[in-house]
């Protein structure tokens, strides 16, 4: 079983983050948006496992209510929780903060993505269509925090 500790992002994570990112997003990830998340008022975690990052979450906070931006884990490190303790550490802090909900947008294609956010109490809201750059639809997502 691996060790990993979710925290807080640091400057030192950077590369780490955009190589995760560009491995689960290609070819549309752009270092751009990363560089976006990651200076200007995010809160971003990591999942480090023994100085190595192997997942991130990025969320934004818009008023009272927050939003997913970018969650992704290692291909290597996949199917053993980690994306779940990402989420749950963000969701945590959004209730924390007092948020009313907290939104993502998934791939309509990302049956497991779904299903591991349908598990936390996400409910598919609205459907964006060709979101992505491969034209690709999107589901917005979206948990009742309970907040203001």
């Amino acid at each position: 079983m691996i060790s990993v500790v979710v925290r807080d992002y640091r400057p030192s994570d950077y590369r780490d983050i955009l190589e995760i990112d560009k491995e689960a997003f290609a070819p549309q990830s752009a270092a751009y948006d990363m560089y976006i998340y990651l200076t200007y008022g995010s809160d971003v975690l990591v999942a480090d496992a023994g100085r190595k990052v192997v997942g991130y979450v990025a969320s934004m906070e818009m008023g009272s209510e927050a939003k997913i931006m970018s969650i992704a884990v290692k291909r290597e490190f996949r199917g053993l929780g980690i994306g779940n303790r990402l989420l749950d550490e963000i969701i945590k802090r959004c209730r924390e903060k007092g948020k009313s909900q907290l939104f993502l947008e998934v791939r309509v294609s990302n049956n497991i993505a779904q299903q591991l956010y349908k598990k936390k109490g996400f409910e598919i809201i609205d459907v964006i269509p060709a979101y992505y750059n491969d034209g690709e639809d999107a589901y917005v997502m979206a948990l009742n925090l309970g907040g203001q």
